[in-house]
């Protein structure tokens, strides 16, 4: 474990590093992001954009959150604002009021400053917020899904990225199903609003729901592992086909192999599956969808859960090569790590 002096060393080293790097004029859209992360339970809510440079892997951080909270991040991206670059979406785990924030992904030294800030549940909530991004009410930008951490009825929540308003609200699981609800969107039926993919936390069966995103009925649901598998369902969503349609991709929670798989969202039939890390770990995987390496199919980001080092992997989504591998933190913080991806940017 590591000694109280050395954490305060590294947390002040990324501290000043956020502060430095956020006051560069970096421009994300002039590089190529890969995968944005955030640390769960332990760390300091230091965000970390990964970019690929003409010089190698470039890193930009920044605080989401106040330094002295340490109950996770969770991240989302998303182009909120209709510039056609991704923004980044943080959401906090436990200990603190579901406030979500925006940060524009235009140019790295706004990134300190959000462009939207708003509660998702009542304030006095701090089970924590899963949070996703996706056109659901098809006017060409992202809107901001939302699902409780543990503590709180199974309420998923659509809001206009743009404004924070409210559009929609729906109970995914029983009202009596307090292990909260992690979320995920894509467009499953090509008619241009993202679908709403549903995965339940610890305490029930792996059932994963797809909800219509015009009416929000339920569309589809299946078990993703066994169903004695009671660990809770990591879920995102990505076209990994190319077939322009987003598939559904599960990563196990704690309790089970890192297995990770890929549904057709349509039918529920399983397409592909594989461990992301050693088999033996039994923290979790965290998930998530993005075309990193540009042959305009969604590759898949994992993230261990806790446990492990924080070590991001990424997979092409046809060979299931390694295309990057890497330690987001310090290498002995063992509190797991979220994941997100999905990130475009217009062509200059």
């Amino acid at each position: 474990m590591k000694s109280r002096p050395s954490y305060l060393f590294s947390f002040c080293k990324s501290l000043w590093l956020a502060i430095v790097i956020a006051g560069l004029p970096l421009s994300l859209s002039a590089q190529v992001p890969l995968v944005v992360v955030g640390p769960d339970a332990g760390h300091a809510p230091i965000v970390k954009v990964v970019v690929r440079t003409n010089t190698g892997i470039n890193t930009v951080s920044f605080l989401a959150y106040r330094p002295t909270f340490t109950g996770g991040v969770r991240v989302a991206v998303g182009d909120v604002n209709g510039d056609g670059v991704s923004d980044i979406i943080t959401a906090p785990g436990p200990g603190m009021s579901p406030r979500i924030r925006v940060f524009d992904g235009l140019t790295g030294h706004r990134l300190q400053a959000p462009i939207g800030d708003f509660f998702a549940y009542p304030p006095f909530f701090r089970g924590g917020v899963f949070v996703a991004a996706g056109d659901v009410n098809g006017d060409g930008k992202d809107d901001i899904i939302v699902g409780p951490g543990g503590g709180a009825p199974p309420l998923v929540r659509v809001f206009d990225g743009a404004t924070g308003n409210t559009i929609q609200s729906f109970l995914a699981y029983s009202p009596l199903f307090l292990g909260g609800v992690r979320v995920a969107a894509g467009d499953v039926n090509g008619d241009g609003r993202a679908e709403i993919f549903t995965g339940p936390g610890a305490g029930v069966g792996p059932l994963v729901k797809v909800f219509n995103g015009n009416g929000f009925n339920l569309l589809t649901s299946f078990l993703a592992y066994a169903p004695n598998f009671t660990g809770g369902v990591f879920v995102a969503a990505g076209d990994v086909t190319g077939d322009n349609h987003a598939e559904i991709i599960t990563g196990a929670g704690p309790g089970a192999g890192p297995l990770v798989k890929v549904f057709d969202a349509v039918s529920a039939q399983t397409l592909f599956s594989f461990l992301a890390f050693d088999p033996n770990f039994q923290g979790g995987v965290r998930v998530a969808a993005g075309d990193v390496n540009g042959d305009s199919f969604a590759d898949i980001i994992t993230g261990a859960g806790p446990g492990a080092g924080p070590r991001v992997k990424v997979f092409d989504s046809h060979s299931l090569a390694v295309l990057h591998d890497f330690f987001a933190y310090e290498p002995d913080f063992l509190g797991g790590i979220f994941v997100g991806g999905g990130f475009r940017a217009r062509q200059r």
